[in-house]
Order: structure tokens, then sequence, then C-alpha cells
């Protein structure tokens, strides 16, 4: 069974209920014209039959008719459709009548209509039943006698019979027949609409529904567009299921945190980035930044807040904005979080890079100006002194060429993509060498300079000999410079596990965690009481250099222990950075 709505049903009850009534009040208006008509020619018979009467008893009382030719226009004049007649002198006796009256007016009902003439009523009416048939006699009383008319009601009571028999079962069935269709009636007209509302629940549900295109009439026209429609939603659903899932992707892989809540801080967005980021909800960064998004959704009308948060070593970034919203729907608002410890690292690099730079340029740019304004102006007479200045000048500028041309350097380093070439590399060769080179300055510093190589020859690796040079040669500047005079530097080589192993150790100041966290930073120098005239480049170079190698390099040192800093080269290298296989 199809399950109907309430105003379906509403409907078709109230199609029943009207087809009902109908039916019975024209079974009303029937009975009441077929009474009404039968009634009125029962009143026009009876009152035909007391005018002939009265006329016949006037021309008995005259003489005009004698009793035998009364009796004969009585007896046979009447009768034939149910009619009867009877005469009566003043004195109530009868003079004549019809036979078949004969019954009925024996009657005792017919005796109390006499009687009531008797006692002075002009007319009366009465119903009278004999041997299971009925009449209906009406009298009146005239001035020669009294007029009885009569007919009987066998034939009423069989219209009645036949109108009860035959029109009243037709009525009945007629009743239901018409219950009967409009029931299917309104079955039919309500089947689409049916289906339209359950197509347009599903539709709601989400589900793409289509409905039949071969109704009748308008309703094919809405069955086409509502598929146009269901057609149009479907595609719209699914774009915005496509846009939603590409957001999700776009958000799951971004870097920056994403953090979103409504004004009582429930949480509506929140990336894995932002996540990693605030760390669990009771984080000190997970707390301020969730204050700044429920003020910012409370007061939408705020300027948007921002700002730098700490957490576990990073600096993090964030920037509240409100978002759009509507009731019923709270207010909200999001944060985007950065992770932006690393540019706040360049940003304090650069500030250090620019003022070590200009301390670097302006120390040796103010000695060379004294002393090259007292010779231009004379102050300088003794010739010893003057060369003094000459000296000292020649030396700044030496200084400044030597920092100039490291910074160069570095800038080359950093900056060009082109690797270096590779070739083999004897280990014991380059550290043979690096110390005959190297053995006067230290001697000169105070220093007892060593080189240490295995008995057994060390195998051949491939790098750049003189970037590998370049690299120890800084390692023993470094040494140098921070060795106390009476101190000891070694170089030497090693055989190691995956390859050769290059070091070079000092037992001088040595470095806290702090300066070797720094040491490869450009313009750091660990003290600058032992810095002499360094530009503070050299170990900034050198990883420069290992980076582009593909090598790393390990600093092991401890404060008033000495330092020792060492590369590996495998056996078989890595190609370099940026250079690519063909």
């Amino acid at each position: 069974m199809p399950k109907w709505s309430n105003y379906q049903t509403r409907f078709a009850v109230l199609a029943c209920v009207g087809v009902l009534l109908t039916s019975v009040v024209a079974f009303s208006l029937a009975t009441y014209f077929f009474n009404d008509t039968y009634n009125r020619s029962l009143r026009q018979s009876l009152t035909d039959t007391l005018q002939t009467g009265e006329a016949l008893l006037d021309d008995y009382a005259s003489g005009q008719l004698d009793k035998a030719a009364l009796r004969e226009k009585v007896n046979p004049a009447f009768g034939g459709e149910g009619l009867f007649l009877m005469l009566m002198d003043s004195q109530g006796h009868a003079i004549a009548y019809t036979d078949s009256a004969v019954p009925y007016l024996a009657a005792n009902a017919a005796d109390r209509l006499i009687s009531r003439l008797r006692e002075g009523q002009n007319s009366s009416i009465a119903t009278v039943s004999e041997e299971g048939n009925t009449a209906l006699i009406a009298g009146r009383t005239t001035a020669d006698g009294m007029v009885l008319a009569g007919k009987t009601l066998s034939p009423v009571s069989s219209a009645g019979a036949f109108f009860r028999s035959r029109f009243l079962p037709f009525m009945l069935f007629f009743i239901a027949a018409a219950l009967l269709l409009s029931s299917m009636a309104t079955r039919l007209t309500y089947r689409p609409m049916r289906i339209l509302t359950d197509a347009a629940e599903k539709l709601a549900d989400g589900e793409q529904v289509l409905l039949p295109e071969n109704m009748s009439g308008d309703m094919n026209n809405i069955a086409v567009a509502f598929n146009h429609m269901s057609r149009t939603i479907a595609a719209s659903i699914q774009e915005l299921r496509l846009e939603k899932e590409t957001l999700s992707l776009i958000l799951e892989s971004m870097s920056d945190g994403l953090y979103a809540l409504d004004e009582d801080g429930q949480v509506l967005q929140e990336n894995p980035a932002a996540r990693q980021l605030l760390g669990n909800e009771q984080s000190p960064a997970a707390r301020r930044v969730a204050q700044a998004l429920r003020a910012a959704a409370a007061h939408p009308d705020d300027p948007p807040a921002g700002g730098l948060i700490e957490q576990g070593g990073r600096t993090l970034e964030y920037a509240v904005s409100p978002l759009p919203s509507s009731p019923p729907r709270r207010r909200s608002a999001l944060a985007l979080i950065r992770d932006v410890t690393e540019q706040e690292r360049l940003e304090h690099t650069r500030r250090d890079y620019v003022a070590n730079i200009s301390h670097e340029l302006r120390t040796p740019l103010a000695s060379m100006r004294g002393l090259a304004e007292g010779l231009r102006d004379g102050l300088v007479t003794d010739p010893e002194e003057r060369m003094r200045c000459y000296t000292i000048i020649v030396d700044e500028v030496t200084r400044l060429s030597r920092l100039v041309n490291d910074l160069l350097e570095l800038s080359g380093l950093q900056s060009n993509p082109a690797t270096f070439e590779m070739e083999k590399v004897d280990p014991g060769d380059l550290v043979w060498d690096l110390h005959d080179r190297n053995a006067s300055l230290f001697e000169k510093s105070g220093l007892s300079f060593s080189f240490s190589l295995p008995e057994e020859p060390l195998p051949m690796v491939r790098s750049n000999e003189d970037r590998l040079a370049q690299v120890l040669t800084i390692f023993l500047d470094n040494a140098r410079k921070y060795t106390p005079t009476g101190g000891t530097v070694a170089l030497g080589a090693e055989r190691a596990a995956d390859g050769v192993r290059f070091y070079v150790r000092d037992n001088g100041i040595g470095m806290d965690e702090e300066t070797q966290r720094l040491a490869f930073d450009r313009f750091h120098q660990a003290e600058r009481s032992h810095a002499g005239k360094g530009s503070g480049l050299g170990l900034a170079i050198a990883r420069e250099i290992m980076q582009k190698l593909n090598v790393p390099i390990a600093l092991t040192s401890a404060p008033g222990k000495g330092s020792e800093f060492s590369f590996v080269i495998p056996l078989t290298s890595p190609e370099p950075a940026g250079q690519g296989k063909d």
C-alpha cells in the first residue's frame, strides 16, 4: 500500500464525504419530489370526486335524479382507478355508494369520520385500513347531506415499494461507485505528487533522483524541470566535494599552520602543520593563539591581531583574522601560523654581517686616514717614523684586500652553481706538502707543528686537491691563531671505515658549545684577543667548500683542551652538489 501524506488523506476523505453528501441530497430531493407529486395528484383526485358527489347529491335533492339513477351514476362511474363515492342525506343515511367502498365505509375509522361530520364539521379526512388494504377518505357536509370520497392507497404502496426496491438500491450502488471512483481519482491525481514529494526528500538527503518524463499534462513539465534541477544540484555537490577534497589536501600539505576556532573555543579547522607547530592544546603557544582567536571572533571589528611566540626553541609568527559568519552560525576566527626561526636567524645574521663588515672596514680605514693626514700635513718629519707610517698603511691595505678577497670567495661559493673539477688525490702527498709550506709560520709563532701519516700508504681518493688544501690551510690558520705560544698543532690523515680522514688538532683555548654552534658563521671570532688580523670568514669559507663537495665537517672541542677539525673523503666519493650525471 502506498504511504499517503496528510494532505492526500484529507483530500480523499473530503472527496468521499462530498460524494456521499451529494448522493444523500439527491436521494432526499428525489424522495421529496416524488411524494409531493403523488400527494398533489391524490388531493386533486379526492377534490374532484367530492365535487362530483356534491353535484349528484344536489340533483337528487332537486328531483332531477331518482335513487336508482343516482346509484347507477355513483357505482359504475367510480372504482376503476381506486376511487369510490358515498352520498348520504342530512340524517346520515346512505343514499348511494360505490360497491368497492363497502369494506372501507364499514370500518370504524369511517364511522368516526361520519360522526365528526354529523357533529357539525364541514370537512374531515381519515385513513382507513381493511384486510391489508388502505384507503384515504375525505368527507364534506353540504346543505343536502354529506358526501364521502375515497381512494385506495394500494397503488401508492406499490409505488413506494418500487421506489424502495429499485431506486434506493440504485442510489446505494451509485454512492459506492462514486466513493470508489473518487478514491481512484484521488490516487491517480496525487500519485505524481507523491512521486515528486519522495524524490524531493531523497534529493534533500543528497541523492541524485530522476523522475520519469512520461507523465501527463503539466506534471511532465514539472518532471523535466525537476530532473534538470537534480542534475544541476548533483553536479554542484560533486564540484563542492572535489573542492573540499582539494582544499583538504592543500591544508594537509601546507607547511604553515592553519587553526580556526569559534567564539566558544570549539576547533573548526586544524591542519597537521598547526598541530606540529603549536603542540597540544595546553601548550603556551596554543593557549595564546586560542585566546587571540576567541577575542577576534568576539570582536570582529577590531584590528587584526598577531605576533611572535617562542615554542620549543623555535620562533612562531601568527596572524589572526575574523571569518565572515551569519546567524545561526557562531562567529569564528582563523590564525595562520608560520615557523620563522630560520628567517629570524637569517635576519639576525644579516644584521651581524653588516655590522661586522662595517667594523672590519672602519678600523683600518680610520687608521689609514689618521696616518695619511699626518703625513700630508707634515706632522711626521722623522724618516723612520714616516717609514713606520707607510708600513702600517700598507699592512692595513693588505688586510682590507684580504678581507675583500675573502668576501668575494665566500660570495662566489654561495652563489655560483658550478662545481669543482674532481680528480684523484694522494692523501700522503697532500699532508706532506701542507706541512712543508706552513712549518715556518708555526715556528715563528712559537708553536710545535707536526704531521702524522700511517705506515701503510693511504688509498687514493677522488676530490679537488686545491680545495682540500684550502680547507686544511684554514684549519691550520685557525689553530695557529687560537693556540698559545708553546702549544702544539698536528696535521694528519688516517684510514677510516669508509674512506680517508683528514684532521687538524691543537691544544689551544678550545670552544664551548655556543662557540662551536657559531664557529662556521661569517665574521664570528671566538675571542678577539686572539683574533689577530683575521677576518672571521675562514671557517665559513671552509664550510661552503665542503658543502660543495658533499662532505660534512666534524668539530670536537672543549674549553682549555683544544680543538680538532676533521672530515672524511670517501674512497668512492659522491658527486659534488649541483653536478648531475650525463
